[in-house]
């Protein structure tokens, strides 16, 4: 399959998860923070911050495969 496709269907389920969800999964993915950082940061556990990161990877990953959630 075509990688625009791929990358297309992947910004379109990032967009679509929660605004709370893309905020911690950008701050361990793309602002570098370490998982107890991020939870101090967004006001939560870093549980709660392992689960997120996790729910958000599997969304994408079905996202890139053409999966619908």
């Amino acid at each position: 399959m075509m990688r625009w496709l791929r990358l297309r269907r992947m910004r379109r389920a990032f967009r679509a998860l929660f605004e709370r969800d893309r905020a911690i999964f950008g701050s361990v993915r793309f602002d570098e923070l370490d998982y107890i950082e991020t939870a101090e940061l967004h006001g939560c556990t870093v549980d709660e911050v392992t689960k997120t990161v996790a729910r958000v990877l599997i969304a994408l990953g079905r996202a890139e495969r053409g999966e619908q959630p």
